[in-house]
């Protein structure tokens, strides 16, 4: 791990110097796009990550998407917008708003004990729901359990309809591990952390309600965007949802520049460089994801990669770029 860190570190460090150079653009700034793409393309070229997924939303602009790299290095397939990556965690944000908006329709109250709709489970009596969001993997597993007693309802089937559909979400899904899905990236893995020498990762399979969401950055900018405007849920539920208040170590890749850190329900919540935020770092075997909303700012951005920690090394150059910090 301490190898693994100090590479990551290195890898960072050369995102940022290069994208501070001064022989990296000449004459005025280049436009924000073309600068978030020139980062992105530092972590292909690097061989840091296969592929890289980006999407960006600005006040009064289109939100703009675009590809970097492979989304296969085997076949060769490129990363378009239609990409599919799998997004770990990030997936927590969905399964959250499914509970709250099953709360806020009185099918369950979030101080419910959740030995309510579990019966079976070990030690749930004074868990609560609230609880549940509070925490980890293991607990949005259960959250997602609770989602099928309480609706009679494959999990799956609930949050496609009254969730992801309504935000215009038509390329996101919760495949089983057979299934074929067009557009999927490969997920991989830098061997001992040396560029370039990419290894497959392998499927590896959690829990749907915890992290089986694979979507495209366009999708998640879309999720941004109706969860944050009230339109999936309540703007109360949605307060509750980013209020929360649980107490969360800070990510190792934000520390330096976080500060009024703490976990809401199915995100994360401070102010970075300065600014309100609120965030989701998912990872799954290949994948490494990360959704940003800066509300004071507008400003919305999905970046993804099919390499462990391949969105991560750049991260910090993509974050100024964005603020202007």
């Amino acid at each position: 791990m301490l190898q693994t860190n100090r590479s990551l570190l290195h890898r960072t460090a050369s995102a940022i110097s290069w994208w501070a150079s001064p022989d990296r653009v000449s004459g005025e700034a280049a436009p924000l796009p073309q600068t978030l793409g020139a980062i992105a393309e530092s972590a292909v070229a690097g061989g840091y990550a296969a592929g890289v997924g980006l999407g960006l939303c600005l006040p009064i602009k289109t939100p703009a998407f675009a590809g970097f790299g492979w989304a296969n290095l085997e076949t060769q397939t490129p990363v378009d917008r239609d990409a599919i990556f799998r997004v770990g965690a990030c997936t927590r944000q969905v399964t959250a708003a499914a509970i709250l908006l099953l709360a806020e329709r009185g099918e369950l109250r979030l101080d419910d004990t959740i030995d309510i709709f579990l019966p079976n489970e070990p030690d749930t009596g004074r868990v609560r729901v609230r609880d549940l969001l509070l925490a980890n993997n293991a607990a949005y597993a259960l959250l997602g359990r609770i989602v099928e007693v309480v609706t009679s309802e494959s999990f799956v089937g609930f949050v496609t309809g009254a969730l992801l559909g309504p935000a215009g979400m038509t390329a996101s899904r919760f495949p089983n591990p057979t299934e074929i899905i067009p557009h999927r990236a490969s997920g991989y893995r830098l061997a001992g952390g040396c560029a370039h020498d990419f290894r497959n990762a392998g499927a590896g399979h959690g829990a749907v309600a915890a992290d089986g969401l694979y979507t495209t950055a366009s999708d998640l900018l879309l999720w941004n965007r109706a969860l944050h405007s009230g339109r999936l849920i309540s703007r109360s539920a949605l307060d509750q949802m980013i209020y929360a208040g649980g107490e969360s170590g800070p990510c190792p890749a934000l520390a330096p520049f976080l500060d009024r850190h703490a976990r809401g329900f199915g995100l994360e919540v401070g102010r970075l460089f300065g600014r309100r935020a609120c965030w989701q770092h998912g990872q799954a075997p290949g994948f490494d994801a990360w959704l940003f909303h800066f509300p004071d700012d507008r400003a919305d951005l999905a970046l993804l990669a099919n390499t462990e920690q391949g969105a991560t090394t750049i991260l910090e150059p993509m974050l100024r770029a964005i603020l202007r910090v």
